[in-house]
């Protein structure tokens, strides 16, 4: 560096940066970016633990000092002509009570309706906003986006409907509405399985070769980098420097043996169990002949691709979907059904929870002890987030855990905080209402501080919580916190699964 100028999209030369004017205020990173360019039809990954804070320099957040330290090339439009999509923000999502996205199957069957303002098609191409009655959209080259993220057979189905990796495609689609010469993406494989993961790195690969749109994406150092990047750098607290590419693996403390085993060696005392349940919308079956016992205090892991059926399982637990009050389950040998007595609200009380939904519903201005707290607000179910200054009276035992980072960043808004320290404020809100069943699905994904990681997983190995019933779901086998069983969905045309019992050997 530098290259070629008549090229270039973006060019930084002995540039510190700062998020306010303020005289006193410190510079993002402690030494200055001596030269960074990014080219047409560039690809760029920035990992390390900065990353975040680098791709929003690029995408033209922060001050620059000195002003013209950092300059665009043939970029006349920030707004339109950078898009940066970060998965920890709502990105006009619409955020309706969860069980909406259940019910909504029940008088849409597969939600196929071309006159529905919340499809695919609308919410990717900006026609879901009631403003846009006139707009006019480029066809041609919707369809070629369509056609690369493989969402041609989905455009007309309700956007809260779709799979995990189905609504990251969608939503980089529609980040890719303005024609960017530049896409910047935190985090693109968040959550998604390793096939999931393949078919979104392969359409980027596809929109950088070509619509020739520069592409920079942000991973973690142990993430693996796909082949179709060409250029690398680290971001830590001092500033970047080049990066080798070689992938930081973590150690293994444990691994595990498998043996499958018949659901019905738990004779009791079950907290949990789905008796020969069935849960289908019309002709859409997603469970049917379901059996699972879950002894009270054992630890599950539950497996699947995206699309296979985890998350409306979770959602039968905590009590989302409207079907869960149609007899598919007992909890402490209650059986759950409209009638018994039993709320919305009772049920939410005693199950704390972190996941991708509730992530996207925390309210950005409220600081991580707020959200942590939130955990104490009774009768309110885990999806909503109301706050009671009363509940902050007191310390409490898992802080202490947890002290050098609560210390640190308690006061600091959530939209600020680093994903390690928005995920630790969601599982600590999860841990501290003491709940008889824990659910952590995806609560550690994408964490970039490994240590923060791994004091959570040994939280959770302690006797205080040996009579806690936990649920985990990860697609990464060092981010799953310990567990005695597994269930795995298969995701065929009969719905099948199979149970097995964990053995963890020490490494």
């Amino acid at each position: 560096m530098p290259k070629n100028l008549k090229n270039c999209l973006l060019s930084i030369k002995n540039a510190n940066f700062k998020s306010t004017t303020l005289k006193n205020a410190p510079f993002i990173f402690k030494n200055n970016l001596k030269s960074f360019q990014i080219n047409n039809n560039d690809s760029w990954l920035i990992t390390g633990p900065s990353k975040t804070l680098m791709l929003k320099i690029i995408a033209g957040e922060f001050i620059s000092f000195p002003a013209l330290s950092r300059t665009y090339s043939n970029i006349t439009e920030l707004s339109t002509q950078i898009s940066f999509l970060s998965f920890k923000d709502k990105s006009g999502l619409d955020t309706v009570h969860m069980s909406a996205r259940y019910e909504s199957y029940s008088y849409k069957g597969v939600l196929e309706m071309s006159d529905d303002v919340n499809s695919v098609f609308n919410y990717i191409t900006g026609l879901s906003n009631y403003n846009t009655k006139n707009k006019t959209i480029d066809s041609e080259y919707i369809e070629k986006l369509l056609n690369l993220f493989n969402l041609n057979h989905l455009q007309k189905k309700w956007i809260n409907s779709l799979s995990n990796g189905q609504l990251r495609r969608a939503r980089i689609a529609k980040a890719l509405m303005t024609k960017p010469k530049l896409l910047i993406i935190d985090d693109p494989f968040l959550g998604l399985d390793p096939s999931n993961t393949e078919k979104v790195s392969e359409a980027l690969h596809k929109v950088n070769e070509h619509l020739s749109i520069s592409i920079v994406i942000g991973l973690r150092e142990q993430d693996a980098i796909p082949k179709w990047i060409k250029n690398t750098a680290y971001a830590d607290e001092e500033g970047i420097k080049n990066y080798e590419g070689s992938k930081k693996d973590i150690k293994q403390d444990r691994s595990v043996s498998l043996t499958l085993i018949d659901n019905n060696e738990f004779n009791g005392p079950n907290h949990i169990e789905f008796a020969n349940a069935k849960v289908a919308y019309k002709d859409l079956v997603i469970f049917k002949d379901f059996d699972w016992k879950i002894p009270k205090g054992s630890k599950w892991r539950i497996m699947g691709d995206n699309g296979t059926g985890k998350t409306t399982l979770l959602s039968l637990i905590t009590a989302d979907h409207p079907q869960s009050w149609r007899s598919v389950l007992k909890i402490n040998n209650k059986l759950r059904k409209t009638g018994s007595g039993i709320t919305f609200f009772d049920v939410n009380n005693e199950i704390g929870m972190s996941s991708p939904e509730l992530h996207t519903l925390v309210p950005q201005h409220k600081t991580m002890l707020d959200i942590i707290y939130n955990g104490l607000v009774p009768n309110i179910g885990n999806s909503n987030y109301l706050f009671q200054p009363k509940v902050k009276s007191k310390n409490f035992e898992i802080f202490d855990r947890f002290k050098d980072r609560i210390e640190q960043y308690g006061n600091t808004k959530f939209v600020d905080l680093s994903m390690t320290d928005q995920k630790l404020a969601l599982f600590l809100r999860a841990l501290i209402k003491e709940p008889e069943i824990l659910i952590l699905d995806e609560a550690f994904s994408c964490m970039e501080d490994e240590n923060v990681m791994k004091r959570c997983h040994k939280l959770l190995l302690e006797d205080k919580y040996k009579d806690l019933t936990i649920l985990s779901i990860g697609h990464l086998d060092w981010e799953i916190n310990k567990y005695d069983y597994m269930i795995k969905l298969t995701g065929d045309d009969d719905r099948n699964y199979e149970i097995y019992k964990v053995e963890h050997k020490i490494n």
